[in-house]
């Protein structure tokens, strides 16, 4: 079966509990916060908390201590009071409590302004080339774990400031909300207990013009409370995301416009996003529009709606993406689009990602508040790259009985021109193990009408002159006789229904997933290169969220 300014006062010397991420007990029994922030002449070697000084006033404010853990209300920072000079927030072995937003930098909407960052060596500060960081920069120490109080409250990253949020396997960053970090009454998959994060960038989107972009009079506007992000910088940093979780997000902040996980706008490739976890979001796991920011070993565990979302002149590379939706939620592992349906399908530039070794591991539900349970969906004049990939419904299909849904759609004549014509569009080496292979926007399992020298699907699939070395597994052969995964492990080797192996050889991509011998495989992880393990939460039955639906503690398949 298939199985600028101021600086950290200081911080307790305190050890860190061994994790995997979020089981470190913190006065769970504490509810109280204490709100009242505000120290003048300096807190004292006695609070840990973070610090800075009010550039008006020249007061010292700083969080409040209750002997283990620190409280900020909006004094301190908030949705009207964002963070204007440079902060970093240390590692306590509480909770870093925010009772309202932490905004960091103002939102720029002045064109001589705006300009962001260019990339460094991903452990040098964000400067603007002569060693002066530009904007506001928010620095987290490893093991840091910040809680929000408010479902309404997030992280805003604003335009030209930068967040350094750089952990380690042993020590990851966990944003989370007072649910799960203190009181700890949370349940695993609950949702939209605070807002998430967003970043905006000056890259590229293509809702500005060229024109637009060149006279430095990009403005769009972003998801949540009004900020402004875009440019003409696709090689911008807004800073490092490394080691970090982000739980339980995904709030309505504004009617209509709920957040995800991470929203990435206009972000450039100068910016580290590297093993990122996003883990019960009421919408996207992470999201992009526009900019190039790469992504290396992502985590998208019980997103409700697309784990991976980007529109808008996206062109970046994500790489090493373990998605698994949960037993009753969950919609596609990627939605991908040029712009949205009432914008226009061929703007330039097209938002054309490259996904390489993803495992989309979907639990074909129906009828969720988000939609089905799904693999890729490529719209709307949107491109797409796909390598080394595992896209799967057997686990629902053995294990909770269900009729398999989707494991591909194109949808949109642009689309389809863009699949058929256009190297923008390929798949490698990309194994379809699914009842419903493929579907159109008719609704019509199987075929593409639009794609002049293909017979269905599955032909484009595996025939199209850009795809090459792809297998399509599905309904006739019984899902037993095929082994494609031991729990969320890539097998070490495929053998079809007549027990005659076949190959699928992976193609070359930079940091691709490995074996233990260090050769390429298909597929996100491989039990003998587990990048996932120590850092993450929720994938096996050690760590708080309990196993996985399908139980892939024991490393075979069930």
């Amino acid at each position: 079966m298939f199985s600028k300014k101021v600086l950290l006062v200081g911080a307790m010397a305190f050890l860190l509990a061994a994790c995997e991420g979020g089981d470190v007990n913190v006065n769970a029994n504490d509810n109280s916060v204490n709100t009242d922030n505000s120290v003048s002449g300096g807190g004292g070697s006695s609070n840990p908390c973070a610090q800075y000084t009010d550039p008006d006033t020249q007061n010292t404010i700083q969080g409040t201590f209750d002997g283990a853990n620190c409280s900020y209300d909006a004094n301190f920072v908030g949705q009207n009071n964002p963070l204007t000079v440079d902060l970093t927030i240390p590692f306590i072995s509480g909770v870093h409590i925010f009772t309202d937003s932490l905004f960091v930098g103002e939102n720029c909407v002045d064109s001589t302004d705006c300009g962001g960052a260019p990339p460094q060596a991903p452990n040098s500060p964000v400067t603007d080339g002569s060693g002066v960081p530009e904007g506001t920069v928010l620095t987290i120490a490893a093991g840091a774990r910040l809680a929000f109080t408010q479902s309404s409250d997030y992280l805003l990253v604003n335009r030209g400031s930068q967040i350094i949020a750089d952990g380690s396997p042993t020590a990851p960053i966990i944003f989370s909300s007072f649910t799960d970090l203190v009181s700890g009454t949370v349940d695993p998959e609950a949702v939209a207990q605070w807002g998430g994060m967003v970043i905006n960038g000056n890259g590229r989107t293509n809702k500005c013009t060229q024109a637009q972009a060149d006279a430095q009079d990009c403005h769009i506007v972003s998801e949540g409370q009004p900020s402004n992000f875009g440019g003409n910088n696709n090689a911008e940093s807004s800073g490092i995301l490394r080691y970090v979780q982000v739980k339980h997000t995904g709030f309505e902040v504004v009617d209509g416009d709920e957040l995800n996980g991470i929203t990435f706008n206009g972000v450039g490739s100068g910016t580290v996003v590297e093993n990122v976890q996003a883990y019960s979001t009421s919408d996207d796991g992470l999201e992009f529009f526009g900019g190039a920011v790469n992504v290396t070993n992502f985590v998208g565990l019980y997103v409700n709606d697309d784990s991976l979302d980007y529109a808008d002149g996206y062109v970046g590379t994500i790489t090493n993406a373990l998605i698994i939706h949960g037993q009753n939620t969950g919609n596609r592992c990627i939605e991908a689009d040029n712009q949205g349906s009432s914008g226009d399908w061929d703007a330039e530039p097209r938002a054309a990602a490259t996904v390489n070794n993803m495992t989309c591991i979907i639990s074909a539900q129906d009828g969720s508040i988000r939609g089905d349970s799904e693999g890729p969906l490529l719209r709307r004049g949107a491109a797409t790259v796909l390598n080394n990939s595992v896209i799967i419904d057997s686990y629902a299909r053995d294990i909770l009985g269900r009729s398999g849904n989707e494991c591909s759609e194109l949808n949109n004549q642009p689309t389809y021109a863009v699949a058929e014509t256009n190297a923008l569009t390929a798949f490698a080496s990309t194994v379809n193990v699914c009842e419903n292979p493929a579907q159109d926007d008719g609704d019509v399992p199987g075929t593409i009408p639009g794609f002049s020298g293909f017979a269905d699907f599955a032909d484009w699939w595996l025939n199209a002159p850009n795809n090459t070395d792809n297998v399509v597994i599905s309904e006739v052969v019984p899902s037993g006789n095929v082994v494609v995964l031991n729990g969320i492990y890539t097998a070490p080797a495929f053998a079809d229904e007549a027990a005659a192996p076949f190959t699928v050889t992976p193609v070359a991509v930079t940091g691709g997933a490995e074996d233990g011998n260090g050769d390429p495989i298909i597929g996100a992880v491989s039990a003998s290169n587990d990048w996932t393990a120590g850092w993450t939460f929720g994938l096996r039955d050690t760590s708080n969220g309990g196993a996985l639906w399908f139980n892939p503690a024991t490393g075979a398949a069930p």
